[in-house]
């Protein structure tokens, strides 16, 4: 019974003690930033592009749409500049591969979701009102 007793002490009163220290709870915050950044979502003003469309773009198609530039253009749409980004606007594909509408290619690539409804709402909006270079 005494060598039983020794060994719970020696062995079990320190790995109870570090059992605490090993949990890890996670903070949503932490984990994921972006439900931060759309808490207000207001899509009651004019859409911009330089000031709600690009960032979204930029933030979403890649590192400054590394996806989508000039020098590798992801399906051969380029989003580095006003032009490419109103042309894929125009012929519906942004739209479309953000809304995940089956009639263009899932955007963000690899995504498991896609972008936030109310950038995507803010997308739509700005093409609505014809996608002006604001």
């Amino acid at each position: 019974m005494k060598p039983i007793f020794h060994w719970l002490l020696a062995i079990g009163i320190p790995a109870i003690l570090f059992l605490p220290g090993s949990c890890y709870f996670d903070n949503v915050q932490e984990l994921h930033p972006e439900l931060l950044l759309d808490n207000a979502c207001d899509t009651t003003a004019i859409m911009s592009y330089q000031a709600d469309i690009k960032p979204i773009l930029s933030g979403s198609c890649g590192a400054n749409n590394s996806c989508h530039n000039t020098g590798g253009a992801g399906g051969g749409v380029v989003l580095e500049q006003y032009a490419g980004v109103k042309a894929a606007a125009a012929n519906g594909k942004l739209l479309s591969s953000i809304t995940w509408d089956g009639n263009a290619s899932f955007m963000p690539k690899g995504s498991p979701t896609q972008v936030s409804d109310c950038s995507i709402a803010k997308i739509n909006k700005w093409i609505q009102a014809g996608s002006p270079d604001n």
